[in-house]
């Protein structure tokens, strides 16, 4: 019987599922990386985001031991019953709920958690109390978070922020009283060097990320309408099929050199992202970014907007963070990276993978993490 502080974690979706993008790879990394520490319990969705049908192969409704964490799929018809009664019945030290709105795996296990007020809950908010995020489909999030205020739904929890721009998001929504512990994400990449071809005058970048409006691909296609020979390759969940149809028609209307080829396996995230010269995303919120950390481990540098925890990244030679209203500045950027001839381009490669070496997964890092679990 393990001595370690056990931690029950909720989370929309889990490996094997990973178009939902970054919580995972979040929740991943902890358990990864701190599972001699603590006896990882983790409750998740027996299918991947927007999947009709369960994975196949796995085994549903009873806990599952794997080699860092053990893990239960819940089906639809049994979830709710099943964590119900498992709170009421187990004791953990600490409850980790990886999401603000999630119906399923944050407001209903949060309801019967709140009946016992000494129960430790922490909840990671993952972006969603960011303005660019609540500026999509606001009213219900106003109304919800108003409600949840009045009610003191989260009165008695532990926020886990990641950065401080979310630290000051909570403190905007739920007031400067808020038990807020501030620990950035851990991430797992390990580096594999490689040099790829650079001539002046092309341009290869890569886009991978969900197709959101938050994530701003046609702002993207809007600005290569302004250069040429720059190519563009695109990865990513169709979240928004209307959106995605707007994109599309923004290509073709220019004619643009841009192609849509479906999603990446986790396993090959870093070989098809060190085929490129440069990821862009000029997206409107990232709470994190693993996709960023992702690119500069590949050595892809980035150029991004400046709505990211990643900035001043000129200065440090790994790319460019630009504010969302300069397209002009965008503009530039992507015609010197064009030019760009081998030598200086190399330069840029060799960077990104010295910052990877040297910033991602500083011991402070993984401490404030463990301490989320220890002092919170």
């Amino acid at each position: 019987m393990s001595n370690k502080p056990k931690i029950l974690i909720f989370i929309d979706w889990f490996t094997p599922a990973f178009k939902a993008g970054g919580p995972i790879k979040s929740v991943s990394n902890i358990v990864n990386t701190l599972y001699t520490d603590f006896d990882f319990h983790i409750v998740t969705s027996d299918r991947d985001i927007n999947a009709v049908k369960s994975f196949e192969n796995i085994i549903f409704n009873q806990w599952i031991k794997e080699n860092h964490y053990s893990i239960i799929y819940l089906t639809p018809e049994k979830r709710d019953h099943w964590i119900k009664s498992h709170i009421q019945e187990f004791e953990y030290d600490f409850y980790y709920l990886n999401s603000f709105f999630s119906k399923n795996y944050t407001i209903k296990p949060l309801l019967i958690l709140n009946k016992f007020p000494d129960k430790k809950i922490i909840v990671a908010p993952r972006g969603m109390l960011g303005e660019a995020s609540l500026a999509i489909k606001p009213f219900k999030k106003i109304i919800f978070i108003k409600l949840a205020k009045t009610l003191g739904y989260y009165k008695n929890v532990i926020w886990h922020a990641t950065s401080a721009d979310e630290e000051k998001n909570i403190i905007t929504q739920f007031g400067s009283t808020s038990n807020i512990n501030t620990a950035a994400n851990i991430s797992s990449c390990t580096i594999k060097k490689q040099t790829i071809v650079k001539e002046s005058g092309k341009l290869k970048l890569v886009f991978f990320s969900r197709i959101s409006p938050i994530k701003n691909l046609h702002v993207a296609l809007n600005i290569l309408k302004e250069l040429k020979n720059v190519s563009l390759t695109i990865y990513g969940t169709l979240e928004d099929k209307v959106y995605w149809n707007e994109c599309l028609s923004i290509i073709k209307a220019n004619n643009l050199d841009a192609h849509y080829k479906g999603l990446i396996n986790p396993k090959d995230v870093l070989t098809t992202l060190s085929k490129f010269h440069f990821l862009i995303l000029p997206t409107s919120h990232e709470n994190y970014g693993h996709v960023i950390v992702e690119a500069l481990t590949a050595g892809c540098g980035v150029i991004i907007s400046d709505n990211t925890p990643w900035r001043n990244l000129e200065e440090k030679k790994i790319g460019w963070d630009i504010n969302l209203a300069d397209k002009t500045k965008f503009i530039a950027v992507l015609k010197h990276c064009s030019l760009m001839e081998q030598e200086e381009y190399n330069t840029i490669r060799n960077n990104c993978y010295n910052f990877v070496e040297n910033e991602i997964n500083t011991d402070q890092e993984i401490e404030d993490t463990r301490n989320l679990f220890t002092t919170a």
